[in-house]
């Protein structure tokens, strides 16, 4: 039968204590990241929907109202819509961008206090009828 060495009693709560914060750094950096590209994929939803809103109702439709209320779970303060109509292509371009704030950032800053927090462009192109 083995005996148990007593000098390495506690190891593995050492081990642990060393490895944990590095553990939830990844885990937030993973939140964080799928929150990003949730961000993203709905800026993306909504500079779709205003290009079709644009085709279907004509020049005078009301993309910025429907791109707020496709976004209204994101912040308006950071959201700003820009419809563009180009008569030579006969063309419509719906770009919506956003400030996006990161976990533990206040308005307009990113997490290290800085004031340049990320913003998110995404930007739609369609044929006018």
């Amino acid at each position: 039968m083995r005996r148990r060495d007593d000098r390495r009693q506690g190891i593995a709560a050492v081990e642990f204590a060393l490895l944990l914060p590095v553990i939830v750094l990844l885990i937030l950096l993973l939140v964080e990241g799928s929150n990003a590209m949730h961000t993203y994929s709905a800026l993306v939803e909504a500079s779709r929907e205003g290009a079709r809103h644009v085709v279907m109702e004509g020049e005078n439709a009301d993309v910025e109202g429907l791109v707020a209320a496709v976004l209204a779970d994101l912040d308006s303060n950071g959201l700003s819509t820009k419809v563009t109509t180009d008569t030579v292509a006969n063309t419509v371009t719906v770009e919506v961008s956003y400030v996006y704030q990161m976990f533990g950032s206040q308005s307009g800053q990113d997490m290290f206090g800085n004031d340049t927090a990320p913003t998110f462009v995404a930007q739609t192109t369609m044929p006018l009828p």
